[in-house]
């Protein structure tokens, strides 16, 4: 019997709303790291480089990649309950952390930020672990869809409405004050995160002790968990870097103010917010099949089309900020993907371990992707422009053609998955 069925559908409802609120209060601190300009614009105010910009944002898929298996080993021995208070308390910490950076004085506050970046880093992977034990301790099979496109739609329209307002009031030089003022707020508004996992009732034997040995070997012997997860992979290499290079290019290549590249970041958080929202209905359209299809074909014209948009493309802000909104509808349909696709290819009892497999390879694409990215940057390798016909392209246009090829190569691992071909022998239960 699951852990949910043991509650009435009204209780059910309000524990998926407890486990909604908990992301609107968690959802700042991780969309100012991964989905805003924010952050790449406070270490350029302290005086960094792009490169060093780049490199902020790879952080994440770095520190995960290492600490997912440790992370799933410390909630199976710790509980969900007890992994999501430690993740909290670090993740509020590191951004109270960040916002001292300007005090520190000299070159050394752009420095604190990467240490601060670094710490609430090491916070996801024990959140991502905690946080799917939960979903599957709180919500039934048939229940996922819905729950994770609407959670992730809400917490969007939250995050989103608010950065486009930071956006428009912060003029085209902020001050190092308003940057700051805007992270201590962050970091502060996810205490409430503990608040809201603290009234969600937990299966017992989420707190155990854990047999690391044992519950990787089952999940590196689920063939489809593996090919699923060697995908994510390859479309995080050539996805992750696409919305941060698009800030740089914006800001060091085509000259644009500080507010109006927030702003135009914030479309992306628009796509997140529509995909999300129409997540639940467009997988019973189209099906996860179809769906992964679609979001892959954007995955390659989102970077293929920004690479040809220069300062002489007409109304070239326009389309960049159409296709930065395709892009993000395109990452939050994958992010949901990924999700139910990890839950249904979960063995009984082994939620977390499974979870950090796939969360494990999500990350190596992310960070080999932006660290690579932040490589060709900063060491010159590439050229500074150079013309094709009658297309003149700069060093950032050369890694968005990069970028799509990665794309495009991708297609071959397709007919690899189980939502391809489901008639498998691996475990494989969507529903």
């Amino acid at each position: 019997m699951h852990f949910a069925e043991k509650f009435t559908p009204r209780e059910r409802r309000n524990f998926r709303i407890l486990a909604y609120a908990s992301t609107w209060f968690g959802c700042f601190a991780d969309v100012v790291m991964e989905s805003s300009a924010i952050i790449i614009l406070f270490i350029g105010l302290l005086n960094g480089s792009p490169t060093l910009a780049m490199f902020s944002t790879s952080m994440n898929g770095i520190v995960s990649m290492l600490l997912m298996f440790p992370a799933a080993a410390l909630v199976n021995r710790l509980g969900a309950r007890k992994g999501v208070y430690i993740a909290c308390i670090i993740a509020v910490g590191s951004y109270l952390f960040i916002a001292t950076a300007p005090w520190w004085g000299g070159h050394t506050g752009k420095y604190i930020v990467l240490l601060g970046c670094f710490l609430f880093c090491v916070s996801k992977p024990l959140w991502t672990a905690a946080w799917y034990v939960i979903l599957g301790d709180i919500l039934l099979p048939e229940e996922r869809g819905p729950f994770l496109g609407f959670m992730r739609f809400s917490y969007y329209i939250l995050t989103g409405s608010a950065l486009f307002l930071i956006g428009f009031f912060m003029g085209k030089e902020p001050s190092i004050g308003f940057m700051q003022t805007i992270i201590l707020c962050v970091g502060l508004i996810g205490i409430g995160r503990i608040i809201t996992i603290s009234k969600i009732p937990l299966d017992d034997h989420k707190a155990q002790t854990s047999n690391f040995r044992k519950e990787f070997s089952i999940s590196i012997r689920n063939g489809s968990l593996v090919s699923f997860s060697i995908y994510i992979c390859m479309m995080c290499l050539a996805f992750a870097p696409v919305l941060p290079l698009t800030i740089l290019y914006l800001k060091d290549h085509l000259k644009c103010g500080s507010d109006l590249v927030q702003i135009i970041s914030t479309a992306s958080i628009a796509g997140n917010i529509c995909a999300f929202f129409f997540y639940g209905k467009l997988q019973k359209w189209m099906g996860i099949r179809g769906l992964l299809i679609a979001t892959h074909l954007l995955y390659i014209l989102v970077p293929l089309v920004i690479a040809f948009f220069g300062s002489n493309t007409p109304s070239h802000l326009y389309c960049i900020a159409g296709l930065t909104f395709l892009g993000g509808a395109a990452f939050a349909s994958f992010l949901c993907i990924v999700s139910q696709e990890t839950l249904a290819l979960a063995r009984p009892g082994n939620v977390a371990m499974t979870t950090a497999l796939s969360q494990t390879y999500y990350m190596l694409g992310t960070a080999c992707g932006r660290v690579g990215n932040s490589i060709l940057l900063g060491s010159g390798i590439l050229s500074l422009s150079f013309t094709y016909g009658k297309f003149t392209f700069c060093h950032y246009q050369s890694i968005f053609l990069f970028c799509a090829v990665i794309a495009i190569l991708g297609l071959f691992m397709l007919p690899s998955l189980s939502s391809m071909i489901s008639n498998r022998e691996e475990w494989y239960q969507p529903k």
